[in-house]
């Protein structure tokens, strides 16, 4: 074949080429135009979820930044003996005890209303932690046990909540799950929780529980692993005040 053949065929291949293409293109230019909007309009819609996201998410740590405001709110001081009280000012509430259910009142209406988003889950978090504080211990466990699921249990919040959760267990002589949570979280030296935090409170459980060998060799577990733990040193003083309860009994 010589130059002037080889021309002449790529000039023909460009032809068909050229060719099919323009009746494809007649055939099904609606199809693929279609497809372009399709494309475009996925991509639109991404875009337009993440702003909603973000929006739903800006709403919600403002909600949450409200709650913290009250929680830091200052409580009223109460009047001397024979002096009627006085209306609180605004911005301070009558007691402590005013002061958490209007802060838990507003975390619950975040966590209500913003659940799926970061703030939501740590409002719920929060909530929990009133709830504790204020002794419903019944009522935390619940929220804990939401955020856990919610957070995933592998997540810094989720284990957070599972260490919550654990404390409001053995409140309520709920030993046995706490003990296998606590256990779960001890083992777990990749995350972001303090081992020997974690330690200290399966020790406590383990007390509660009626098992001071268990709790003692677990506190020897923080003087051992972590002479620095600025748990040691009471570490150290349990497990002297259990062995010498144990040699009594």
């Amino acid at each position: 074949m010589n130059k002037t053949e080889r021309e002449q065929l790529k000039h023909n291949e460009a032809a068909d080429a050229l060719v099919a293409a323009s009746s494809y293109l007649s055939q099904y230019g609606r199809l693929v135009g279609l497809a372009a909007v399709a494309v475009l309009l996925l991509v639109g819609s991404v875009a337009g979820y993440r702003a909603f996201k973000a929006r739903t998410e800006e709403r919600a740590q403002t909600q949450l930044a409200s709650a913290v405001e009250i929680l830091n709110a200052p409580v009223a001081q109460p009047p001397a003996p024979g002096i009627a009280p006085a209306a609180p000012a605004a911005g301070t509430y009558a007691s402590e005890a005013a002061r958490a259910e209007a802060a838990l009142k507003q975390l619950l209406a975040t966590a209500d209303g913003f659940g799926s988003t970061d703030a939501g889950m740590r409002a719920r978090y929060y909530a929990a932690a009133l709830y504790a504080e204020t002794n419903r211990a019944k009522e935390a466990g619940d929220l804990y046990t939401q955020v856990r699921d919610a957070a995933g249990a592998s997540t810094l919040l989720g284990r957070m909540a599972s260490l919550g959760l654990a404390s409001m267990q053995v409140r309520q002589k709920q030993f046995d799950p706490a003990i296998k949570s606590l256990q779960e979280l001890a083992q777990r030296r990749d995350g972001p929780l303090p081992v020997d935090a974690v330690l200290v409170q399966l020790a406590e459980a383990y007390q509660q529980a009626g098992r001071g060998a268990e709790a003692s060799q677990t506190l020897q577990r923080v003087i051992d692993e972590f002479p620095q733990s600025p748990y040691a040193a009471d570490a150290r003083q349990r497990v002297e005040a259990l062995q010498a309860t144990a040699k009594v009994s």
